[in-house]
């Protein structure tokens, strides 16, 4: 069973695609990384896991919950999951 599901996300901010139709499934204990040109998305798509920005269409689920945006609190009761902007890392 998947622990985060990212289905079918996209975003666009002013008139520009940031992301297109991304998605994948991550089980428990389960490590991906993130490589692109400056610019391709990366962080918008953590910032969208995380909870910080809603995507344009698509949906993240973690833990048979659906993420929502910031107006929300960011999945509580997990403090294995930190989002440090600075370190480039999730």
């Amino acid at each position: 069973m998947a622990e985060l599901i990212v289905d079918q996300i996209s975003r666009t901010e002013k008139e520009r695609v940031t992301l297109h139709e991304i998605s994948f499934f991550m089980k428990k204990g389960e490590k991906i990384g993130l490589m692109g040109e400056t610019g391709s998305g990366k962080t918008t798509l953590l910032k969208i896991i995380a909870g910080l920005i809603q995507p344009t269409t698509g949906s993240v689920t973690y833990q048979d919950k659906r993420v929502k945006g910031p107006d929300e609190v960011l999945l509580p009761g997990h403090p294995q999951i930190g989002y440090s902007p600075h370190l480039s890392y999730f």
